[in-house]
């Protein structure tokens, strides 16, 4: 059951919305669509769904053209963000609904109502109504309506927008796991990277009605195109600036940085640059590729400690090398920052790359 876009174009008013978008979503996979705010996102779940017409272009779906076919035909769910309940009807009642309009019977109902409620854990509220609920619990009776009717393709737009902490791990972990056993196909929307990431077997980046990239998480993620796919996927530390308003006497005749050269020259860092251009690109690395550690070591380079923020999952390290001038910021998690002994901020640690790295290069000037 696989989604073909093809050069879907909208627009709105003398607005592009979507510019000739081609993705492609093969059987019974998870694809994620990331990207800010106004990239479409939302807009092309529409007229995958049938809710919305495109201009240009054509929706596939199993190898049939069904751009002009009705919403009803396309045998698909969609989880809304505004979640779209039945405000009549009780929770219970909500999930049930397409499967008494299929006409199973009332004990198949009540068996797959109670698992999906149990597994969504809203058993607890399954008589309420949706004006009692929160907005965590009317998002998880929108999913558990959508998939209650085992469709071919799934939609979701932002389906744990309105969860935080272990359930919306939980959920993660769970949905995944339900669409791969139950074969569904499925697109979704979200802002959150981690959750791309963990949950899609491809991410398609949008930017301004157009595809950045498609690709598997860890091929974005090591080698995106360009800045805005690589930034969109991730921290990116640049190595170091060669932002020249730090100090005229850092700048050569020629207007080059003279803490460039020297970084990229350094015996430590110089086999990742081999013999690439450094005044025409700024070179970036993930945290994940720089070792770090609290024991001397003449092979790696000293930096100083400039603050420590504890956040919920990861501790944040901003660092400051002197010798480069070279100011960035390493997450790690809590036990990896527990094994390198701070004990203050006076304490110096030690960098240098992993032996392999992908030194992602972009241009000086980054649109």
């Amino acid at each position: 059951m696989s989604i073909l876009v093809y050069k879907v174009s909208k627009s709105l008013g003398n607005s592009k919305i979507l510019d000739r978008v081609s993705l492609y979503v093969p059987k019974f996979a998870l694809v994620a669509l990331l990207g800010p705010s106004g990239s479409g996102k939302s807009s092309l779940l529409r007229i995958i769904a049938g809710l919305d017409h495109c201009e240009r272009g054509n929706i596939w779906l199993n190898g049939i053209d069904m751009t002009n076919v009705s919403t009803q035909y396309r045998r698909m769910s969609f989880v809304f963000q505004n979640y779209a309940l039945f405000e009549h009807m009780t929770v219970y009642d909500n999930i049930s609904f397409g499967l008494q309009l299929r006409g199973f019977t009332s004990q198949k109902i009540e068996n797959k109502v109670n698992d999906l409620l149990n597994c969504l854990r809203i058993a607890d509220i399954s008589f309420e109504y949706p004006l009692q609920l929160s907005g965590g619990q009317k998002q998880r009776v929108a999913l558990a309506r959508s998939l209650a009717i085992k469709p071919d393709f799934l939609l979701l737009d932002e389906p744990f927008g309105a969860l935080d902490g272990e359930l919306r791990r939980h959920l993660r972990k769970w949905l995944k796991r339900y669409l791969q056993d139950n074969e569904i196909t499925t697109i979704m929307v979200t802002h959150d990277q981690g959750e791309a990431v963990s949950m899609a077997d491809e991410i398609v980046i949008l930017k301004g009605g157009r595809v950045s990239q498609q690709g598997n998480p860890k091929n974005l993620y090591d080698q995106p195109i360009n800045y805005f796919v690589g930034f969109s996927m991730g921290l990116l530390i640049e190595i170091p600036e060669s932002d020249q308003s730090i100090s005229s006497s850092n700048v050569d005749k020629f207007g080059n940085s003279k803490n460039l050269k020297k970084f990229a020259s350094d015996p430590i860092w110089v086999e990742i640059f081999a013999n690439r251009s450094i005044y025409k690109y700024r070179f970036f690395l993930r945290p994940y590729e720089f070792c770090i550690k609290s024991e001397i070591d003449p092979e790696s380079t000293p930096v100083q400690i400039q603050t420590i923020i504890y956040k919920k999952t990861f501790v944040q390290l901003d660092l400051f090398v002197n010798s480069f001038l070279w100011y960035f910021t390493i997450p790690m998690g809590y036990q990896a920052f527990r094994n390198l002994q701070v004990q203050s901020f006076a304490q110096i640690l030690y960098i240098k790359p992993r032996i392999e790295v992908f030194l992602r290069a972009y241009p000086m000037l980054i649109n």
